[in-house]
């Protein structure tokens, strides 16, 4: 019999103004459409919603969840990461070999793949895909590229040497040095590939083309509506129809869960944790993944002294700001690297609380009670920081208690925020950030935060960036580790930002999942959502 559509409540609601009530769909039955390959294409709908809405639908132009996470729904890269070790595994290539000098990654294609748009994947597709980031990263863009292949990166040569197509189902990858993370690295949606018609057309930014299970049908970042792509050479799962909705405000997306509005939301706030758990509703929560930070601007005098920026830490209570403003499990952090790479400094620098040594710091200091003017983000919630701007006000007076004078700098996170705090020459002295990992490797945190010279902490610390990309080329294994912990005592010691916290967060999904492929990237893949079939 043809699927039956699940009952929800059609409600509107003033408060929820614009969002629309849709109803989730059994999984495909016998008499269902079927694609090229002869399998049921499934009917459901399924509405998540996001916390922000995504600047753009290139992931490989910007390093942000949202885009992230749509983009993993229609492209795919080489590689995926197993879900449960986050290691390399076969995806658009089937299997791969590098050679004795760790310098060339041969990837064998998975044959009798087409993009949506009906272009055959091949070794030139891929090549293709390689060049265009490229390209973007050699203007100086921060791409995940860039950051990966330390192209633009002063006092670090490019780590790409080219992409060549072997066969048409064969492509080789070249570095001009060994490089450890490259293969996790590539897992990232970053890195998925896109059709080259789509490439050459431009259209690649509001409507990405690629090989993935789901495929653009309509929208932009604020809210984008995929559909089931019949013809997958994959696993389709039990959606058909698959949307993103941005409801930034957390109270708003605990509500259109409960009214039916969303089958599931990103970022369930503080205050919504007890509520779902009395009404029984699924919360599933990430391992601690990300690190939220107070950045400190050495650009802007005086925070190019150190006896300020040790004053600044000290002066901040970070176990209440994690008591208050976080959810239970997250932990206070000393360092910019998560405890699951167990590669903790032996001897950490970074100020404890404690407001009198923070006055007799400052009072020593070149401080001379000039404003600080304090950046931090407003309408958004990310999973290192639910609360950015009561985060800020709480800090804002820890700050202040301590002889500081702050001029706070709310920006809207949709008005660029993260751009406005990485902007050369920026006039930020503090601000709130964070970041998620996007792979299982310490690189990730490390390349990106202080792979080299910095716009966001005005650091240009020579030393530090050498050791960050002599710790990538290292193997894995105890030298690695130990040059990790390293890195982590220097960076307390120079203090280019005050860690915070590494927080959980998590998601909730309402009664007709029965699993849903929770990541602690974020990079949830909404083709192994398992939904309750309706009777």
């Amino acid at each position: 019999m043809a699927p039956r559509r699940i009952p929800r409540t059609a409600v509107s609601l003033a408060l929820a103004a614009g969002l629309v009530t849709l109803g989730a769909c059994s999984p495909a039955g016998d008499d269902s459409p079927r694609g090229a390959t002869g399998r049921p294409v499934p009917e459901a709908t399924f509405v998540f919603a996001n916390a922000a809405a995504a600047p753009t639908l290139d992931p490989a132009a910007v390093n942000i969840l949202e885009t992230s996470r749509i983009g993993a729904q229609v492209l795919e890269g080489l590689v995926s990461a197993d879900p449960s070790t986050g290691a390399p595994a076969p995806a658009l290539a089937t299997s791969w070999e590098r050679s004795g000098d760790g310098l060339t990654y041969t990837f064998d294609l998975r044959e009798g793949v087409r993009f949506h748009d009906g272009t055959e994947l091949d070794a030139a597709a891929v090549c293709a895909n390689f060049e265009r980031w490229e390209s973007l990263a050699a203007d100086g863009t921060r791409t995940p590229f860039a950051t990966v292949f330390r192209t633009g990166t002063p006092r670090a040569d490019p780590l790409y040497a080219g992409c060549t197509v072997e066969s048409d189902s064969s492509v080789a990858l070249s570095l001009t040095a060994e490089h450890t993370p490259l293969l996790r690295a590539l897992t990232q949606p970053s890195f998925g590939i896109a059709s080259p018609t789509a490439l050459a057309a431009g259209t690649h930014e509001r409507h990405p083309v690629g090989t993935g299970p789901f495929r653009y049908a309509s929208g932009d970042g604020t809210n984008v509506v995929l559909d089931a792509n019949p013809d997958y050479w994959g696993e389709l799962g039990d959606i058909g129809t698959l949307e993103f909705r941005t409801i930034p405000e957390p109270e708003l997306r605990y509500v259109a869960l409960r009214l039916g509005q969303v089958d599931g939301y990103d970022q369930v706030g503080l205050d919504s944790f007890a509520p779902l758990a009395r009404e029984g509703v699924q919360v599933l929560q990430r391992d601690p993944y990300s690190v939220s930070y107070l950045g400190i601007n050495q650009d802007v005098a005086p925070l190019d002294d150190p006896d300020v920026r040790a004053a600044i830490a000290a002066a901040v209570d970070r176990g209440a700001i994690v008591r208050e403003h976080y959810p239970d499990g997250t932990r206070v952090a000393n360092q910019f690297l998560p405890a699951r790479f167990a590669m903790d400094g032996t001897d950490l620098q970074v100020p404890s609380y404690d407001p009198q040594r923070a006055q007799e710091l400052l009072a020593a200091s070149s401080y001379d009670g000039e404003p600080l003017r304090f950046y931090y983000p407003r309408n958004t919630s990310r999973t290192y920081m639910q609360e950015p701007a009561k985060i800020y006000a709480d800090i804002a007076a820890q700050l202040v208690r301590a002889g500081f004078v702050i001029e706070p700098v709310p920006i809207d996170w949709s008005d660029g925020y993260v751009a406005q705090v990485l902007e050369p020459g920026g006039d930020h002295a503090l601000h709130l950030l964070g970041f998620n990992g996007g792979y299982r490797d310490p690189d990730y945190f490390m390349a990106a935060l202080f792979g080299g010279p910095d716009d966001e902490f005005g650091v240009d610390a020579a030393a530090l960036t050498g050791a960050v990309n002599r710790a990538a080329a290292l193997p894995d294994g105890e030298d690695r580790s130990s040059a990790y912990a390293s890195i982590n005592d220097r960076v307390s010691r120079l203090l280019p930002a005050v860690p915070l916290a590494h927080p959980i967060s998590a998601v909730a999904v309402d009664g007709s999942v029965t699993s849903f492929p929770l990541s602690s990237t974020g990079h949830e893949e909404f083709n192994r959502v398992r939904l309750d079939a309706a009777e």
